[in-house]
């Protein structure tokens, strides 16, 4: 095993650790099921450390043309739970389409933009049209936040591969056409969110309320928490979705500022070595492909625990490898598995 490696597993291993004790203490039940699913991800990892990336590579506009074939299978006979459709039933669980796209469509988008040999105003029109059709059949299910975070990645992508000054304009362009058809694009419920980030207390038993239970959480948890299980916010169901969106309050609440320490330098670890494989890989598309698994770690992470916190608007974002639920944790894994592959391409000394 390469230097560098072992340090990022571990990493890997103890929030995996950090987060089943959690779903264990505020949901139980749920616990071997996520279990399962922490093993089956532990052998996608496996064998995607040792797979061939320019298989993946080869088979991006592929990987592409499922992603959506997937989002419109969905829409068709996907379940409708709250109101969102959002999962395919396969029996044994169900399947929820945006999150297994990610990893898709992070290598379609990186081989797409390593082939250009020049990108001028019409090569970005047409990479970001392809890329809002994946958002807007998501966004239809509707799920925002998969939505955002599916149209941050290729627009991030792309200002990395210096085209900065295009994407402003774009978006102030962009902006001046949304922003007056906000009433029209936005549903109430996500209006409301947006209104409660300013001020959660304008509706504090309605939208602003999950929002006011986690902030209570994460302080009540103080410097070493209230312990395992002890945890009240979540026991006495008064913080909802204690496992999936809000779980970091649910972990803070019980394992404290300590236990927060140690889960963020946990992510931090796997940030870095993120990093440094961007900073050494020579090839476009590798590069690419590992600022990609970089972007939706990073964003995911930021997103949830600003919701967590208070300091962003809630958007269903999962907290990744941590929250509760089977798609979302076996897309990372396979982002991860294709980044453990990437170290062996760079030299131990480079790490």
């Amino acid at each position: 095993m390469r230097q560098g490696k072992g340090l990022l597993i571990s990493a890997l291993i103890l929030i995996q650790v950090l987060s089943l004790v959690t779903i264990w203490s505020t949901f139980p039940e749920l616990f071997l099921t996520q279990l399962l699913f922490v093993i089956v991800g532990a052998i996608i990892i496996l064998l995607l450390s040792k797979a061939d990336l320019h298989l993946f590579f080869s088979l991006s506009t592929i990987f592409y043309i499922v992603s959506l074939i997937l989002l419109v299978i969905t829409m068709i006979v996907g379940r409708n739970i709250r109101g969102s459709v959002r999962w395919i039933d396969l029996g044994i669980f169900n399947l929820q389409s945006s999150e297994i796209v990610k990893p898709l469509l992070a290598i379609f988008y990186s081989v797409y933009l390593s082939k250009l040999k020049k990108i001028g105003w019409k090569e970005i029109l047409i990479y970001l049209f392809l890329a809002l059709i994946p958002v807007a059949l998501i966004a239809a299910q509707p799920d925002l936040g998969s939505a955002l975070t599916l149209i941050f990645l290729p627009v991030a992508l792309l200002a990395f591969s210096g085209q900065f000054k295009k994407l402003l304009i774009l978006g102030v362009i962009s902006a001046s056409i949304i922003i007056p058809l906000e009433s029209k694009i936005l549903k109430p419920y996500q209006r409301q969110r947006l209104v409660t980030f300013i001020n959660p207390y304008t509706d504090p038993k309605g939208a602003g309320y999950n929002v006011i239970q986690a902030t209570i959480a994460v302080g009540s948890g103080r410097v070493l928490g209230k312990g395992v299980k002890l945890g009240t916010q979540s026991h006495l169901n008064f913080l909802p979705e204690r496992h999936t969106d809000f779980i970091f309050a649910s972990f803070v609440e019980e394992f404290g500022l300590v236990g927060a320490l140690v889960l963020l330098i946990s992510y931090g670890i796997i940030f870095g070595y993120c990093l440094k494989l961007i900073k050494h890989l020579k090839d476009r598309a590798f590069t690419l492909l590992s600022l990609s698994v970089f972007l939706l770690l990073l964003f995911q992470f930021v997103v949830n625990i600003g919701m967590n916190l208070g300091i962003m608007p809630v958007t269903g974002i999962t907290l990744p490898f941590f929250s509760y639920g089977g798609s979302s944790l076996l897309s990372f894994a396979i982002l991860i598995g294709w980044q453990l592959r990437q170290l062996d391409l760079i030299t131990p000394f480079e790490i």
